[in-house]
């Protein structure tokens, strides 16, 4: 199936550019100081952010860093907030209605926000302290703010090397595209129809497969889905598995993969209906092998691209069409 290669490379690059503003916007921040970070999202941008708290600790490194979802933090708050925090978001349109309020809200609590936000002279682009402001590269703001913030609290010796790792990742976008596409066809060909899907990811992959069923399974194809964790799996979930469940398992490198492992020999036992999605399956040039852990988020939100423009086709459904999201009053 076509896919235009210029906006997939396009979206890398314009990820790579933005590397050296974030590095010197993180850098007057923690020159400024801080007691704390927070990253603050709703949905997907939650869910994303999520990932690199989850990269941090993987490190063991005692960053002092909160995910919050806004809408929680709108009416709970959080005792370690403070006027000395540093709030990081990210929005593609610019306004969400509960990211507006937690901005407002960080505000008037006097902290400061550092945001990526895709849509220009939108209210959040115009609302936070310091703008990152791009497309399509979401993911490389995350990456280089999480990084930036460890190295300059002396907490990633490795940081320059890393990011040029990152640099490189960039030139592989259309490969992991290309490479992704006979999976991604022979999946969506059998299962765009399926009842119900279960996605099991571990560790930095968790909050993808969560945000892969919610924002793009369910919201964009109205398919009904329930993402897990593989170290959840064995505590329930296994019990209501059988012949034909449909079961998608998103294997990444990072040091939780004997979690996937261990699933993955279940799951086969007892279902016929088993596909994974391995980031191992992926040959990146420049990249160095001890970075690919870090890096499997970027490789599996690229690649699951793919599996969204075959469920576009196979059920007819544009990716942008909506029911009920920003239709109703709720």
């Amino acid at each position: 199936m076509f896919f235009d290669e210029k906006i997939v490379q396009q979206e890398h690059l314009n990820g790579k550019m933005l590397i050296p503003k974030v590095e010197k916007t993180v850098d007057v921040i923690c020159e400024k100081g801080y007691q704390n970070i927070f990253y603050i999202g709703i949905g997907g941008t939650a869910l994303l952010a999520s990932q690199m708290q989850n990269i941090v600790k993987q490190l063991g490194a005692k960053l002092p860093l909160y995910v919050e979802n806004a809408a929680d933090f709108c009416l709970v708050g959080n005792p370690y907030f403070s006027q000395n925090s540093i709030v990081v978001i990210e929005s593609v349109s610019g306004d969400t209605k509960e990211m507006i309020q937690a901005v407002d809200k960080v505000h008037e609590l006097g902290a400061s926000v550092l945001g990526y936000v895709e849509k220009q002279n939108s209210p959040l682009c115009e609302k936070v302290d310091y703008l990152i402001s791009s497309t399509g590269c979401a993911q490389y703001f995350w990456y280089t703010v999480t990084f930036r913030f460890l190295k300059n609290a002396d907490m990633y010796p490795e940081y320059d090397n890393f990011i040029e790792n990152i640099k490189n990742l960039s030139e592989n976008a259309v490969s992991i595209f290309q490479q992704a596409d006979s999976k991604a066809q022979e999946y969506t060909l059998h299962h765009w129809n399926e009842p119900l899907q279960y996605l099991i990811a571990s560790g930095n992959l968790e909050a993808w497969a969560h945000c892969y069923g919610m924002c793009t399974l369910e919201e964009m194809q109205w398919m009904k889905t329930r993402p897990l964790s593989a170290s959840d799996f064995f505590h329930g979930t296994l019990e209501v598995i059988e012949r034909d469940t449909c079961i998608m398992l998103m294997k990444g490198e990072d040091i939780t993969r004997p979690l996937m492992e261990r699933v993955e020999n279940f799951v086969n036992k007892i279902s016929a209906n088993v596909t994974v999605f391995d980031t191992k399956d992926f040959e990146l040039n420049g990249v160095e092998e001890k970075y690919r852990g870090l890096l499997s988020p970027i490789i599996v939100r690229t690649a699951f691209k793919r599996i969204s423009l075959y469920l576009e086709y196979y059920r007819r459904h544009p990716l942008d069409i909506r029911r009920y999201y920003r239709h109703l009053e709720y």
